[in-house]
């Protein structure tokens, strides 16, 4: 935060921040890009359960845009969450263009996002061109395939196609040759702090069980959309308190306009 705080924020009608021309970047401004794009974990998820309710009651297919059909409202929302997560990265990454360059964060990001992102929009399109009757039932002796069968089969067929670009795209964006200048020490006294750190897991069944455990995003939405951290910056883990064990609480730092206070939430 200290790296950009002050700076002057760019402001352009490409980017929707020409009313922001003159302004400086603030930890207010760095929260509204991780609160709208955190709003998507949330969101997301909501309407994945709301699916699951409408369709056994007939009130949820696929491509269908009528009025009385969830499918029309709940594309709209996922399609805003999207978009504003998407325009939250991208001010971030405006914001940090200049720290992030040694890491080359474009072609990361456009891999990863776009394989969560894009594929979404990719299916509204050929629903939309499910709708405009371009992409038809197949009908033979043979079989009967749905307008909505052919559509998701052709939207499948798209995915396994980028999978594989994305794939190689991976090769480059994230080259092995980074983790050869810092090889991985299994004595060194790092790797023996991290793994004294609770809930932190060195088998393969506990590192997949880490990958699976929401409790880091629900923690860091509840710290950036509670109140009482609106002015308040994680900045990591506290020093070991004592030879051996390190302290596993969190500290924040608040930013205002005449001096920093750093401070602890007490979490453990």
């Amino acid at each position: 935060m200290s790296d950009i705080k002050g700076r002057p924020i760019y402001s352009s009608y490409y980017s929707c921040t020409c009313c922001l021309r003159g302004l400086t970047y603030s930890i207010g401004f760095l929260r509204f890009c991780k609160q709208v794009t955190l709003q998507f974990c949330i969101v997301k998820p909501a309407m994945a359960i709301l699916t699951l309710i409408l369709q056994p009651f007939g009130k949820y297919r696929d491509g269908d845009f009528a009025p009385h059909s969830g499918y029309l409202y709940i594309t709209i929302i996922n399609n805003v969450s999207i978009s504003l997560a998407m325009y939250g990265l991208f001010l971030f990454y405006q914001a940090t263009r200049d720290l992030l360059q040694p890491f080359k964060p474009v072609l990361k990001f456009a891999i990863i996002k776009g394989v969560v992102f894009f594929s979404f929009w990719q299916s509204v399109l050929l629903a939309v061109l499910e709708a405009a009757g371009i992409i038809n039932a197949i009908d033979s002796e043979m079989y009967h395939l749905s307008t909505g069968t052919v559509s998701a089969g052709y939207h499948n067929f798209l995915i396994c196609i980028e999978i594989v670009i994305a794939a190689v795209a991976l090769h480059y964006a994230f080259p092995h040759q980074t983790y050869l200048q810092h090889p991985y020490d299994p004595t060194s006294a790092d790797v023996e702090i991290i793994k004294r750190q609770p809930g932190t897991s060195t088998t393969l069944s506990g590192r997949l069980k880490d990958t699976l455990n929401p409790k880091d995003i629900v923690r860091d939405a509840y710290h950036n959309f509670s109140p009482q951290y609106q002015q308040y910056t994680q900045q990591g883990q506290d020093e070991p308190a004592t030879a051996g064990r390190p302290s596993n609480n969190r500290y924040y730092q608040a930013y205002n306009d005449d001096k920093d206070t750093l401070v602890s939430d007490g979490e453990n």
